[in-house]
């Protein structure tokens, strides 16, 4: 490798708590920004996080990976059909280590190990994997959400939930016995937020409404 090379972007390996039997192998000319663009959706219930990256010096490097692991089991990528048309994903069903371990033997026998990454957890990272793990157990031993009562001080109201068979969540106005819609100003995610810290729980704007609810139930239920 010509020493004078330099970096132009990595190939990563993401990861998501929302679908642990998978992995995102892509290519990102800056990872910090791919990520957040990632996770500007809400349509995922947990933000995407960097397990590893690798430092490439060409771009689209990562059709190089993807191929190796189509040779290997073409049965591990994530393929869907649009308008009669197959669409091959970036997702590969693979455990995170089991993805790292690919690029660390591609990485030995090229001698590149240097150019390896491996990105620790944060504790942020830890706890929404954690609480993804929860969630999705409850939802094995079809427990769901249970129902509990609650008071908000953003709208100076009390509130009751409701869980279907489906596991979803319905939250009421208890005085009215109305249903807050999802289009509702105050937002749901607002009024719950604010009842997690009328009770003293540090959290922020950016956990997701299904994030807020069980940490709500999970209060409520320890009190």
């Amino acid at each position: 490798m010509d020493k004078k090379q330099e970096k132009v972007g990595v190939i990563y390996i993401f990861t998501n708590p929302s679908f642990p039997e998978y992995v995102k192998i892509g290519y990102a000319d800056d990872v910090n920004k791919r990520l957040k663009s990632l996770n500007a959706s809400t349509a995922v219930p947990f933000a995407f996080r960097a397990y590893a990256t690798y430092d490439v010096y060409h771009k689209l490097e990562d059709s190089k990976i993807h191929n190796i692991i189509d040779t290997i089991n073409p049965e591990l990528r994530s393929v869907d059909n649009v308008n009669g048309k197959k669409r091959k994903r970036e997702f590969f069903q693979m455990s995170k280590e089991q993805a790292y371990s690919l690029f660390e033997s591609i990485a030995e026998i090229s001698g590149t190990k240097d150019r390896l990454h491996l990105i620790k957890a944060t504790e942020t990272d830890i706890k929404e994997e954690q609480e993804a793990n929860e969630i999705r157990e409850m939802k094995l031993n079809r427990h769901h959400f249970k129902n509990i009562e609650f008071h908000s001080s953003l709208t100076n109201k009390d509130y009751y939930t409701k869980t279907s068979k489906y596991g979803t969540l319905s939250v009421f106005e208890k005085e009215e016995n109305i249903e807050v819609p999802n289009n509702s100003n105050p937002s749901k995610k607002q009024i719950i937020l604010q009842a997690l810290k009328d009770l003293g729980e540090d959290v922020d704007d950016g956990l997701t409404l299904y994030q807020l609810e069980h940490r709500l139930e999970k209060k409520i239920c320890n009190r």
